[in-house]
């Protein structure tokens, strides 16, 4: 990787104009970036067969048979370990939780009449390493409610979990299911539901989709790098 958090972006938009502006604003953030396009689900499954992502910007709604969903869903049964940024105008709980629940760790709404500006915020959260999602989902208190994660976001050690549950939790943020998890630690995947179970107690949440929010509401930095399973 380069100098920041990521190193390889791949982003999927149909429209032209507007994966250019796109672009212009993700290198303005980070000009070391290398950005790859693709126009649609095909170009995208080619991209990504052929060089591993570090983060897929990915338009919901893509023109074609195959939408933006149906490409989180392909990439989610390949276990592909890839930050996953859903964009879309529709940005209702339903929808950003479908998202989440296919295995997007982000979500930006473009249906803000505050546009770029909003852009640029999820820009400056999701390059850090943390989790962007819309008010919708995370009340008018904000993606990040304390200040002091501006530059950098919280470590996931300082949550003080068990190393194998910190390494699950690792997984859950990247959107891999409990199949996709079992096979990465080399366990049963009844262990890693167990494993899921006891991340979703601790924190007090009912369901995997609210553990990330959660996470996000903390401003915790989503792991990189080889985890160590072995204790």
């Amino acid at each position: 990787m380069g100098c920041g958090y990521f190193g390889t972006v791949l982003l999927v938009e149909d429209e032209g104009l507007t994966r250019s502006a796109m672009k212009s604003l993700i290198l303005a953030s980070e000009p070391e970036l290398c950005i790859d396009e693709a126009n649609g689900f095909e170009q995208a499954v080619t991209r990504l067969e052929s060089k591993a992502y570090d983060l897929v910007f990915l338009d919901y709604r893509l023109t074609g048979e195959k939408s933006g969903l149906d490409l989180l869903k392909w990439m989610q049964e390949q276990d592909r370990e890839v930050h996953c940024i859903m964009l879309s105008s529709q940005d209702d709980r339903e929808t950003v939780f479908e998202c989440i629940k296919n295995g997007a760790c982000g979500f930006i709404s473009k249906a803000s009449e505050e546009g770029g500006a909003v852009f640029q915020e999820a820009l400056h959260t999701i390059l850090r390493g943390r989790i962007y999602l819309p008010n919708t989902v995370l009340g008018k208190g904000g993606h990040s409610p304390r200040p002091t994660t501006i530059n950098r976001g919280i470590s996931v050690e300082t949550l003080n979990l068990p190393p194998r549950l910190a390494v699950t939790l690792r997984y859950v943020l990247q959107g891999l299911s409990n199949k996709a998890i079992a096979r990465k630690m080399d366990i049963t995947e009844n262990t890693a539901k167990e494993y899921s179970s006891d991340l979703l107690a601790r924190f007090n949440v009912t369901r995997r989709t609210f553990l990330i929010v959660e996470m996000a509401r903390r401003g915790i930095e989503i792991p990189k790098g080889s985890p160590d399973i072995s204790t």
